[in-house]
């Protein structure tokens, strides 16, 4: 291995991993990345990375139900209709017409496909006495051309069927040909199955592919039950299907349209009913900043509800990466009545947090020197902080809900703008934790309902306070409210006003800031703390160019050095190969010469190599004597080679990052001498 690692004729060296030293040593416990935290118990990353998962995994689940409310009358429909689709034809017809469905989601994502998928997948796998059903996968690059379009929708059906005899060559019909379809179909035992083939994204198919496969597949409709499911991104999918397919074609189809839902309503509704369902208690809740952040993404960026998970998700990751007791969302830690040096900053900055920003008037100074003195007391006063918060928080989801039956109801009397700051989760959070008058004017738009709207809204309030769940009904104010709200039924035009003043007064005892029920708020809410927007859509070339200037402080999350009086040759000195080269790229001019580079880089290496020497004999004291002779002469190139080496290295990395571009030699074209590179990124700051 040596010899070939002294040999500068090789090319490639294959250095074999040889496994670490230890085998037997466990693996490390996953933690969360995050910036290194002071005040922090020694597994304290796997702890926030343990609540991490559990919060995640909670509100996971909680969209899955939501999103399957949502889409399981769409979904339940296109069953129906797949169920029946070869049995209800029209009598008369002069040729058996194509089934094809259409699905129109506009939100452009594959979460419905995944769950008609698992729907249909449940289908094929239904009771004996029904005929189960096949779905294929068909996407744009698996129907090029109409051969390997036929091929791949035959071989989807044909290839399930595991123990199917060998076919001989010689005796076969070709891949692409329906009949082996049609034979394998005849084959099969009854009830035989119904077959259905999913085009995703039809729009990136090519049109004259599609109906070719459409027409050759309609020759055989009557002995072969195929059914074709088209996703469509598109508004009117029968406008768009009239504009790409020929007249002919669309006679041969029987064409069923269904539309997904989709809009802000959606995203409303998945909102309101994730966090701000008071039945539900998630460890995380998002603040008014979160909120606008992931209205303004679905509206204006991606409208779908697997965006919005992302988002989600990474909101998550950020608050149990950056906020050092998120560690106690879940759970408080157990810990010894003489605690660690650690384990001290660690309760020390809890104590701060929770008599934070000044004690209040219910914590008395007897309050404080307990959770001082005492660290299981203190332990305690975090569990009790935990379910003050949730109550407060149940409070709030409730509020969030009336209001939203009350905005609904005052539709139509008063005007969208005016509406518009109590409508959707967004603007209701920033209504009441950033804008002072909260729901104060909602009052006087009750007022100006008719007697029949609001007899019809308190009934609408008093079967929802009737329906919660007993843990909640039972509380005395919502128990005050039913009773309240049964005295105004039917009525009349003297008590419009007192209802309103009621309604509004009660809306506004229930909406309270999440930021007053415990200090601790900031474990279980992200409050206005702004979303990490560059880890959703990063700004590419600034992340390259500073990683490439600044690599320390960019690996380091924007530390930077402690010593900010050292001069640029000492910072430069101390970068790397890549970005050493990078400095001297920013200085030049739109062409560089390489010698000239190669000089530049030289200089700097140079300056490495004089420091270490330097360091090395101060730290041994008296430096030994100088070699001389052949020795000093062998070094010397071995370094030569080196910084060559480095320098070929480091100009590959920028050439594959696209930051230069070859000159060819002259040869008659006018080209310029091969020494020189074309910058290809300007006015890079330096």
């Amino acid at each position: 291995m040596s010899i070939d690692l002294e040999d500068i004729q090789q090319t490639v060296i294959y250095i074999p991993y040889d496994g670490d030293e230890d085998v037997d040593a466990p693996e490390p416990p996953l933690a969360l990345p995050s910036v290194p935290i002071e005040a922090d118990l020694g597994n304290g990353p796997q702890m926030r990375f343990e609540a991490y998962k559990a919060a995640w995994t909670q509100c996971l689940e909680r969209v899955k139900v939501i999103v399957a409310e949502l889409y399981s009358p769409v979904v339940s429909d296109v069953m129906d209709r797949l169920d029946n689709v070869h049995s209800d034809v029209l009598p008369g017809l002069p040729f058996p017409e194509l089934p094809v469905l259409t699905i129109t989601d506009l939100s452009s994502g594959s979460l419905f496909l995944e769950y008609l998928g698992a729907q249909l997948e449940l289908e094929s796998d239904g009771e004996d006495d029904v005929a189960p059903m096949i779905v294929h996968h068909l996407y744009p690059n698996d129907c090029l051309n109409i051969t390997s379009a036929m091929k791949n929708l035959i071989s989807g059906f044909v290839d399930r069927d595991k123990v199917a005899p060998r076919r001989r060559p010689a005796a076969s019909v070709a891949p692409y040909d329906l009949g082996l379809l049609q034979a394998w179909y005849d084959a099969i035992d009854i009830p035989r199955p119904s077959l259905a083939v999913l085009l995703h994204e039809f729009e990136q198919f090519d049109a004259n592919v599609v109906q070719d496969m459409l027409y050759i597949c309609s020759l055989q409709v009557a002995r072969l039950p195929l059914t074709f499911i088209l996703s469509l991104s598109t508004p009117s999918p029968s406008s768009y299907l009239q504009a790409s397919l020929a007249r002919a074609t669309l006679a041969l189809l029987r064409v069923y349209h269904f539309a997904v839902p989709s809009g802000p309503e959606v995203l409303h509704t998945v909102l309101l009913k994730t966090f701000f369902d008071p039945t539900v208690d998630l460890l995380l809740l998002p603040g008014p900043a979160l909120l606008e952040f992931i209205e303004n993404h679905y509206l204006t960026h991606a409208p779908s509800l697997g965006a919005l998970l992302t988002v989600l998700q990474v909101a998550h990751l950020k608050h149990y990466s950056t906020e050092p007791l998120s560690l106690l969302a879940h759970a408080t830690p157990r810990l010894a009545p003489s605690p660690t040096p650690a384990e001290l900053h660690f309760l020390e900055a809890l104590l701060a947090r929770l008599h934070s920003p000044d004690p209040s008037a219910t914590k008395t100074p007897l309050v404080w020197s307990a959770h001082a003195k005492s660290v299981s007391v203190l332990l305690q006063a975090v569990d009790a902080a935990r379910e003050e918060f949730a109550r407060h928080a149940r409070r709030t989801k409730l509020g969030f809900q009336l209001l939203t039956l009350v905005v609904a109801a005052l539709r139509g009397s008063a005007s969208d703008k005016t509406l518009a700051r109590w409508t959707g989760p967004a603007a209701v959070s920033r209504a009441l934790d950033v804008d002072s008058d909260g729901i104060r004017g909602i009052g006087n738009l009750i007022r100006k309902l008719s007697t029949a709207t609001l007899d019809a809204l308190l009934g609408t309030l008093h079967v929802y306070l009737r329906d919660l769940p007993h843990e909640i009904r039972t509380v005395e104010a919502e128990s005050t409210a039913r009773s309240q709200i049964v005295s105004y039924r039917n009525p009349s035009g003297e008590l419009r006003g007192e209802i309103a003043e009621w309604l509004e007064g009660y809306l506004a005892d229930l909406l309270q800031p999440l930021e007053d029920s415990t200090p601790l708020w900031g474990v279980w809410y992200t409050g206005l703390t702004l979303f990490p927007s560059e880890l959703i859509n990063p700004a590419l070339r600034p992340s390259v160019i500073a990683g490439l200037s600044v690599p320390r402080a960019y690996a380091g999350g924007g530390n930077t050095s402690d010593d900010d009086d050292v001069d640029d040759a000492d910072d430069l000195q101390a970068l790397p190969d890549t970005s050493i080269l990078f400095a001297g790229y920013v200085k030049a001019g739109k062409l560089i010469n390489v010698y000239d580079w190669f000089d530049h880089f030289r200089v700097v290496l140079e300056g490495q190599r004089a420091a270490a020497k330097t360091a090395q004999g101060s730290a041994k004291g008296k430096a030994k004597a100088t070699p001389k002779g052949k020795k000093v002469t062998e070094d010397e190139e071995r370094w030569k080679l080196a910084v060559q080496a480095r320098f070929v290295r480091a100009l590959h990395e920028l050439d594959y990052l696209g930051f230069i571009k070859h000159t060819s030699r002259g040869g008659g074209g006018g080209g310029r001498k091969g020494e020189y590179v074309l910058r290809t990124v300007l006015g890079v700051l330096e």
